[in-house]
């Protein structure tokens, strides 16, 4: 009978070289699976975050200045980003008419259209209410500066458009006079995914 249950005890513990076999395969099918699983979701905006302004259902877009980024939110998450370029003087919120600066806050899409130069147009309402505040104060405490012998006006005509040149536009050279430029096929595939009334904000 000892010499029995010393037998058996022997076959109950798994020998070394199975038990690293079994440790390999589950290693192996751990790391297969971590690799082949799709990227998250982002989440949606905190509370207190300046995209708590948007939507949450429906497109919305978000301009990242600093990061020369066009960011594509359906339902308050990310799920497209795009390259751009901005204006000549990309710092800081538009002022004026030929200041060259892309503006910064919450505007919405008021128009479509094809173009010749840059293949789609999709307007903003640029000058919003908080624009024409801050061209008022400027125009009353004289900060507004003389382009040939008068002071420039707010401006518009604002928008989101392709490119017709190349060069600058994948090198990440600002060279519009404040709109934000997307390479037009990246355009054409932003173009079918807003309507009238989608929201855009500008952020620095």
């Amino acid at each position: 009978m000892k010499t029995m249950n010393r037998i058996s005890s022997k076959r109950g513990r798994p020998r070394p070289v199975v038990a690293v076999l079994i440790a390999w395969m589950l290693g192996t099918l751990t790391a297969c699976a971590t690799a082949t699983a799709p990227p998250p979701i982002a989440a949606p905006p905190a509370p207190h975050s300046p995209l708590s302004v948007l939507p949450t259902n429906g497109i919305s877009l978000v301009v990242y200045k600093e990061a020369r980024t066009l960011a594509v939110y359906r339902g308050g998450r990310m799920f497209k980003r795009y390259p751009v370029v901005l204006g000549q003087q990309p710092r800081g919120s538009k002022r004026f008419e030929g200041d060259m600066r892309t503006p910064e806050g919450l505007y919405r899409v008021n128009a479509k259209q094809r173009h010749r130069r840059w293949a789609y147009f999709i307007s903003f309402d640029y000058p919003n209410e908080d624009d024409r505040r801050a061209y008022a104060r400027a125009s009353t405490d004289g900060s507004l500066p003389e382009i040939a012998g008068a002071r420039p006006s707010i401006g518009g005509a604002l928008g989101i458009h392709g490119s017709d040149r190349a060069p600058e536009q994948h090198a990440g050279i600002d060279w519009t006079k404040g709109c934000v430029a997307l390479r037009s096929e990246h355009v054409a595939e932003l173009y079918s995914l807003v309507d009238i009334g989608t929201p855009v904000l500008l952020l620095p």
